[in-house]
């Protein structure tokens, strides 16, 4: 068993992670070529746009309304290799046992070095505030990515699925982005799903239609033809996740060093912990296991 100290996550995990890979890059977007991803048929609506921004406050606010705790299985797919883990959400950050790495229980020595780094983390009450303070930050960036969607894009309707409709949507050449996160929303072009019933971000299919340069290409860039997708469902009562998130952007760094980011994650079996967990409680949840806790939770 592994038990290994995993940063939170946070349920716009693909947006953050475009966050966190271009927020240098709001220099370089001027001097691309194009100013959007260019269709014939693209026939944006009004209505479409008024109906993503509901979508949209609905989504924020009942992410600062739920606080729920979960535990979950993760399953990550890098060109390195495949790793699942058992996560469980605690008042300090999410932690996390390896379950399988390449499908293979992980060797007796990791699991010892693993366990040791959770020990410390419980007896260092600094670096806990450390966490606290990185995963507000992530959230908040997350939180500008979203924000930021029915300014950001010309929505077009292209279809209709029982409680959900697919709309196509390109960059609004007059949007001025109001932070570094938000600039690579004028180099992106895709496709986003609403759930109208509860009015939820379904899903979002996402991708780069030029080259992005970050520091006048000195320090880096973005290549054509990268993508991101993300897909939240409803897992527990009134509770949405993240369940499949896939990136996929290549580049350069200082001139030289290639970036790389491709990277799959899939969560899935998530069960309701007590809303106040804590280090030491979520230890011990992973080695009992999370179905006694959420029984004893009413679940």
């Amino acid at each position: 068993m592994v038990i290994s100290i995993r940063r939170p996550s946070v349920r716009r995990a693909s947006l953050l992670l475009i966050a966190c890979a271009l927020s240098c890059s709001s220099a370089a977007l001027a001097s691309a070529d194009g100013n959007a991803d260019q269709s014939s048929d693209f026939q944006p609506n009004a209505q479409a746009r008024d109906l993503v921004r509901e979508v949209v406050a609905h989504e924020l606010k009942q992410e600062e309304l739920d606080k729920s705790r979960y535990s979950f299985k993760l399953k990550k797919v890098t060109p390195k290799g495949t790793r699942v883990q058992q996560i469980v959400q605690t008042d300090q950050g999410s932690i996390a046992r390896t379950l399988l790495l390449d499908g293979k229980p992980p060797a007796d020595e990791v699991c010892q070095a693993e366990e040791q780094k959770i020990q410390k983390l419980i007896g260092d009450q600094d670096e806990q505030k450390r966490r606290q303070k990185r995963e507000k930050e992530d959230e908040y960036r997350a939180q500008i990515m979203v924000r930021a969607l029915p300014n950001a894009f010309f929505y077009q309707e292209i279809g209709r699925d029982r409680d959900t409709v697919k709309l196509r949507f390109r960059p609004d050449p007059n949007y001025q982005p109001q932070s570094r996160e938000e600039s690579i929303y004028t180099g992106m072009a895709g496709e986003l799903w609403l759930n109208l019933p509860q009015q939820r971000l379904r899903k979002i299919d996402a991708h780069l239609f030029h080259d992005v340069d970050f520091g006048w290409g000195i320090l880096g860039r973005l290549y054509k033809g990268g993508s991101f997708m993300v897909e939240q469902e409803q897992v527990d009562g009134s509770h949405w996740d993240t369940t499949v998130l896939k990136l996929d952007l290549r580049g350069k760094a200082l001139l030289f060093k290639s970036l790389l980011y491709d990277e799959q994650e899939y969560e899935t079996d998530f069960r309701r912990l007590p809303d106040h967990v804590s280090l030491s409680e979520g230890a011990d949840i992973l080695k009992k296991g999370a179905p006694e806790i959420a029984q004893k939770n009413g679940q």
